[in-house]
């Protein structure tokens, strides 16, 4: 239910961006998907038999979805996939798997400040969601979550409209028990062939 609503209201917003810039409701709408790309990567994380092939499959949807999201979303930044991919790397070096602590922190240390140096759709704001997400399960998500979103509207006033994502935090803390799975191809392949519509539907 969480990656449907994901995807639709990714979609929204993407369909807004691009064929109605003067709509703020449809960016408004598309708020509410990242918390649960964000969730899902935390879950994944938790339910993965193998963390490398999670990881590996997001590196690779990122780079088949770069050229996309570079045609149509922005020319300057590095698609909302590598932010998951480091979300996931996030909790694995927070958790550490390498079972070398002072290696796993650093790591952890180098994924925190990536966003500092390579621009990334949501930035270390996306990267913290993830790991507040696996660290603090669903307890306390509501306010945790909320306020790091309001603490990123006070630093970065432009991005107001993060306030709309909020919503998002209810539905996961009251509804996860109600979750179910969708088709994990549909749920990689959406994402690049999405943009790649968008792009051709522009060139006619």
């Amino acid at each position: 239910m969480f990656k449907i609503i994901a995807i639709v209201t990714m979609l929204i917003d993407h369909v807004g961006l691009v064929f109605f810039p003067d709509q703020i409701v449809f960016r408004l709408i598309g708020r509410l998907a990242f918390p649960f790309f964000a969730w899902g990567i935390a879950n994944g994380y938790a339910k993965t038999r193998n963390v490398y092939k999670y990881g590996w499959r997001l590196l690779l949807l990122a780079l088949i979805s770069q050229p996309f999201f570079y045609l149509v979303i922005d020319k300057e930044i590095l698609n909302i996939c590598f932010t998951l991919l480091l979300g996931l790397a996030a909790i694995f070096f927070y958790e550490n798997k390498l079972k070398n602590k002072f290696l796993s922190y650093f790591l952890l240390f180098i994924v925190l400040i990536l966003p500092f140096i390579v621009p990334l759709d949501y930035g270390l704001y996306g990267i913290i969601m993830i790991m507040f997400f696996h660290i603090f399960k669903n307890k306390f998500v509501i306010p945790l979550q909320s306020g790091l979103t309001i603490v990123r509207v006070f630093l970065l006033p432009q991005s107001f409209w993060q306030i709309f994502a909020i919503p998002s935090f209810f539905i996961i803390h009251y509804f996860e028990k109600y979750d179910f799975k969708i088709n994990k191809y549909l749920q990689y392949s959406f994402y690049p062939l999405h943009l790649l519509l968008i792009y051709l539907i522009t060139l006619i």
